[in-house]
C-alpha cells in the first residue's frame, strides 16, 4: 500500500509546475531574508559566504527547487532554461552542472518502485494524517527521505557526522544549499500534514483504518477551490479555480522579502531557539507545523470526490486568516534557519543561546 502511494504522489507531481511545490520563490526568499538579517556581523555569515561564493542566501534558498528542472528522461539535462524567471540567476554552466550531479545521486537511489517519483523530489514534504499530534516516523505519510530526514541528512553532514542515508549529499555545500530551501518547506503546514478523505469528503485515519491512496489529498493538491469572490487587492489568494495548495504557496506583497525590515527582524529575534542536538530539530518543527495544518484546514468543507480531486470550500475570512498564519511561520523558518545555521556551522561563541521569550 506504501508503493501504490508513493506512484499516486509521484503521478499528481507529473501535472504540477515546479513552482507549486513549496513555498513559492518569494516565500523561501523571506526566510533567506530573515536568516541572512539575523546572521548579518556574525561569524556564521561568513561561513555561509564561504560556501556559496557569489550565491547569497536568498538565492540559495530556490536552488533544491530548481534543481526539479533537471530532467532524467533527457539524460539530465536542463532542458528548459528561462522558464522560471526565479531560477535564472542558477542557469549559468556550473550551477547547471551542479544540480544535475546532484539530482543523477538522488533520483532512484531511495526505496522506489517502478514509475514511482524521484528520490529528490520527495525529500520536500511529509503527508502526517491530520489526527496526529506529533511527528512520528512510521506513521503514514513519513519516510526515512521526507522533509524531516532529508533536513536530518543535510544537518549532519554539516556537523561533520556519519551521514548514510538520503539524500546522498556530496559535503557542505550541496548540504547547505539543500537546508536552506527545506527549512522553508518544513515551516509551511501543507508541506507536512493533510487530511485524508473517503469518496464523500469525510475524514478518515490512514493509521487507524489502513491506508488507502484513494484517499490521499496530495497535500492539499486534489482539493480544489470552489469559486470564491475576487480576492481583496494585495491578497494571496490565487484566481480560480485553483488548489489549496496553491494558495498556502503563494505570499501576499506585505509578506515579500523587500518588506523584512528591522522590525520584522526584531520578531524573529523573539523566537525562541529550539533546545537539544540539531539533528532533532526537524522533528520539532514538523510538529509545530501539523499544529497548523490543523487549523489551516479548520472549518473546510468537502464536496464527494470527482475523478480525482474533492471541490472544497473555504470559510470566511479564510485568505486574512491564512496570510496572517504565512507571517508566523515564514518568520519562524527564517528564525529557526539562522539559529541552525549557528549550531552547525559556527564556533561555541557564536551558537543561539536558550532565552525564554514568547514565540
Amino acid at each position: 500500500m506504501r508503493r501504490l502511494l508513493a506512484l499516486a504522489l509521484a503521478l499528481a507531481f507529473i501535472v504540477l509546475p515546479l513552482a507549486a511545490q513549496a513555498w513559492g520563490p518569494d516565500g523561501h526568499q523571506t526566510v533567506g531574508a530573515i536568516a541572512a538579517g539575523l546572521l548579518r556581523g556574525t561569524p556564521t555569515e561568513a561561513r555561509v559566504a564561504a560556501l556559496l561564493g557569489d550565491m547569497d542566501l536568498q538565492l540559495a534558498t530556490l536552488w533544491a527547487d530548481c534543481a526539479k528542472g533537471v530532467s532524467p528522461g533527457q539524460d539530465y539535462a536542463y532542458p528548459a532554461p528561462g522558464k522560471y524567471a526565479d531560477c535564472g540567476p542558477l542557469e549559468t554552466p556550473e550551477r547547471i552542472a551542479e544540480m544535475t550531479d546532484y539530482v543523477r545521486r538522488n533520483d532512484r537511489q531511495c526505496q522506489l518502485g517502478p514509475d514511482e517519483d524521484a528520490c529528490h523530489r520527495q525529500t520536500h514534504y511529509a503527508d502526517i494524517a491530520l489526527q496526529r499530534r506529533r511527528y512520528e516516523a512510521g506513521l503514514a505519510g513519513t519516510r526515512p527521505d521526507d522533509v524531516v530526514g532529508a533536513l536530518r541528512q543535510a544537518i549532519r553532514v554539516l556537523q561533520g557526522r556519519p551521514a548514510p542515508g538520503q539524500p546522498q549529499l556530496s559535503g557542505p555545500r550541496e548540504a547547505l544549499l539543500v537546508l536552506v530551501h527545506l527549512v522553508g518547506d518544513i515551516h509551511q503546514p501543507l508541506h507536512v500534514a493533510a487530511p485524508y478523505l473517503d469518496a464523500h469528503g469525510h475524514p478518515v485515519d490512514p493509521d487507524r483504518q489502513g491506508l488507502d491512496p484513494a484517499t490521499f489529498t496530495i497535500g492539499g493538491n486534489s482539493l480544489w477551490l470552489a469559486p470564491p469572490a475576487s480576492p481583496a487587492a494585495g491578497s494571496s489568494g490565487p484566481p480560480s479555480p485553483a488548489k489549496l495548495h496553491t494558495l498556502w504557496d503563494a505570499v501576499p506583497t506585505a509578506l515579500k522579502p523587500a518588506q523584512v525590515d528591522a522590525a520584522w527582524l526584531a520578531e524573529a529575534r523573539r523566537v525562541t531557539p529550539t533546545p537539544g542536538d540539531p539533528a532533532d530539530w526537524p522533528a520539532s518543527w514538523a510538529t509545530q507545523s501539523l499544529a497548523q495544518a490543523r487549523l489551516a484546514y479548520a472549518g473546510l468543507r468537502y464536496a464527494d470526490k470527482d475523478g480525482t480531486h474533492w471541490a472544497v470550500t473555504l470559510p470566511a475570512a479564510y485568505t486574512a486568516r491564512a496570510d496572517a498564519m504565512k507571517r508566523q511561520q515564514l518568520t519562524l523558518a527564517g528564525a529557526r534557519l539562522a539559529q541552525l545555521l549557528k549550531a552547525v556551522l559556527a564556533g561555541p561563541a557564536d551558537r543561539p543561546r536558550r532565552v525564554d521569550m514568547p514565540r
